[in-house]
């Protein structure tokens, strides 16, 4: 049984664990809850990169080598929101790391209440729709976008210690773990390099914002399924 599940895009940088616990009450309104085993918002729409000579190119890779350009000397870029994708707790259902369980059963319904203690660790990305993984320097410093974000990698894992999660008779349920991410989509004007200058539409991005780590439990009745469709 997987112990770990991984989340978004993997990328070849060090990992910067992070302790997470129980959020406590907040006057805030909770986000839109999404279920990302099964979200796949960033890759909903694709994005195309237009140069100056009037080519127009629609391959996540091609996309993605006009956008690195904005790394480079001599060439300037500007970001511009062209849709606001909102703010939403993406949540996942985590295992059990020290005992490797799933779903916590109940579903005699004259039986007790089952408590249990889980220990359970996520990693949460960054993501655009341009295939790779997520360059943050660029996407950052270079566009703006996400310059508050909750870290700084490309991705981050999460862990939860001792945390209690309680099942009642009739139900079944697991340990969810969560992360508040932003999401837009976004124009970005080239001025040189290539052609001239070149202009990208359509980029999707899910940043993380700060402090979003979230920890709940995902309990349904023993008819339905959680969030990872058991």
């Amino acid at each position: 049984m997987t112990l770990r599940y991984r989340a978004g895009i993997a990328a070849a940088v060090s990992v910067m664990a992070l302790a997470v616990a129980v959020p406590t009450a907040s006057a805030a309104e909770p986000l839109q809850a999404v279920n990302g085993h099964t979200d796949n918002w960033v890759n909903e729409g694709s994005a195309s990169v237009t140069y100056d000579n009037g080519t127009t190119l629609t391959r996540q890779s091609d996309v993605l080598e006009a956008l690195q350009q904005c790394s480079t000397l001599g060439v300037s870029c500007a970001s511009t929101t062209v849709q606001e994708g909102g703010q939403v707790t993406k949540w996942y259902d985590a295992e059990n790391v020290d005992q490797g369980t799933g779903p916590i059963e109940n579903c005699s319904p004259n039986g007790n209440d089952i408590s249990q203690t889980i220990t359970a660790l996520r990693t949460f990305s960054w993501g655009w729709n341009i295939g790779a993984s997520v360059d943050v320097t660029l996407v950052k410093d270079r566009l703006g976008i996400g310059a508050s974000a909750g870290f700084t990698q490309s991705h981050t894992e999460t862990s939860s210690g001792a945390t209690q999660i309680v099942v009642k008779p009739g139900q079944k349920g697991m340990l969810k773990m969560g992360y508040d991410m932003d999401r837009k989509v976004t124009d970005v004007s080239i001025q040189g390099g290539k052609f001239g200058g070149a202009k990208i539409t359509g980029l999707r991005t899910e940043t993380p914002l700060p402090g979003g780590k979230r920890v709940g439990q995902d309990v349904v009745p023993c008819g339905q399924q959680l969030l990872n469709g058991r």
